[in-house]
């Protein structure tokens, strides 16, 4: 069995190197880095927590990385997995990240220092790769929730993004409008690519240009989404979009404000459209049209994928699912009035 000072010979580099690679505890060069790792693989090496079954349900106990525990979406998703956990006799463990880079560390040292036995990851995003990339040739077992990062051998659980994006511009256009504006969410999230996919895929079936002023940012958050409608509504009338898709439901929410903010009705001036079904998107006084996702599923279909990478990682290949969205239709995009004219 390959030890870290072999690894340190076929690296080229100090022992005390390899143990910084390892466990994320000190700065070591790219270049560095990644002969320590290709040699972590050339030489099969598993760590000594591993090799003495400490991950064997010894902390009965995995981790769940959320990237803003203040986001309502995460809610129905973190109930899944701590349900599915605690039937399985395990305790969840949430991190939240806030999405800033290294935040991913705190998570990975559970999993090095044998605090959890597996890791959920619904924040993944570019920063985040070579720490996920790193525990996965140390074969560690984790899945990516929600979000994903392509060629990475890590499972996925993901909904189907660009179907979403594509039945929300889709159904706007086919109650007449044209001009249609994305407010996208965190910059980088394969959430905010697919989604935009789709949307831009739905416009070009119709032939309708996408202004670069129809894209605009909003952070999947009620203050930037509120500042990116008014923007949008400043827009001189002939290019003011008519419609306006947020890339979440509080987002929407803060479209809806500002669309009212600014003398204007929704939807018979601007019609607005969201992701999730959060709770309050079909209450009474706000009757979201959006995209509904799967987030308990989401949440379930993880921990449940999670255990299988605990109980046999080594002799199942990469498996990435994804989930069926679903369009709610409600009173803000307009159809309820288009339908009794």
């Amino acid at each position: 069995m390959a030890t870290i000072k072999d690894i340190a010979e076929r690296a080229k580099v100090s022992v005390a190197t390899v143990s910084y690679v390892l466990n994320d505890t000190r700065f070591v060069s790219a270049e560095k880095r990644k002969r320590v790792l290709d040699a972590i693989q050339e030489l099969k090496y598993v760590p000594n927590a591993v090799a003495r079954g400490l991950r064997i349900r010894e902390s009965k106990t995995i981790c769940l990385v959320l990237s803003d525990i203040t986001n309502p979406f995460y809610p129905d998703l973190a109930r899944a997995c701590e349900e599915v956990a605690r039937s399985k006799g395990f305790i969840l463990n949430m991190i939240n990240t806030n999405d800033q880079p290294g935040a991913l560390k705190e998570a990975a040292r559970q999993l090095r220092e044998g605090r959890a036995d597996g890791m959920i990851v619904t924040t993944a995003l570019e920063f985040d790769r070579e720490v996920l990339q790193s525990l996965a040739k140390q074969g560690y077992p984790i899945v990516m929730a929600h979000r994903k990062l392509d060629e990475l051998p890590i499972d996925s659980i993901v909904s189907d993004n660009e179907g979403g994006g594509y039945l929300a511009t889709k159904h706007l256009i086919g109650l007449g409008h044209k001009r249609i504006a994305f407010v996208t969410g965190v910059n980088g999230s394969s959430v905010n690519i697919s989604r935009m996919a789709g949307y831009r895929r739905a416009m070009a079936e119709a032939n309708l240009g996408v202004l670069q002023e129809w894209i605009v940012p909003g952070e999947a958050k009620y203050d930037p989404s509120y500042d990116a409608a008014g923007a949008l509504l400043r827009l001189p009338e002939k290019l003011r979009p008519t419609a306006i898709i947020n890339l979440s439901d509080l987002g929407a929410l803060s479209a809806i404000d500002a669309v009212l903010d600014a003398n204007l009705q929704v939807p018979e001036d601007v019609a607005v459209m969201g992701f999730d079904d959060l709770f309050f998107a079909s209450t009474r006084n706000v009757q979201l049209s959006t995209i509904r996702i799967p987030r308990y599923e989401l949440g379930k279909h993880a921990v449940e994928r999670l255990f299988e990478r605990m109980n046999k990682s080594s002799r199942l290949s990469k498996m990435d699912t994804v989930l069926p969205v679903e369009l709610v239709v409600r009173k803000t995009c307009g159809a309820y009035l288009k339908s009794t004219n």
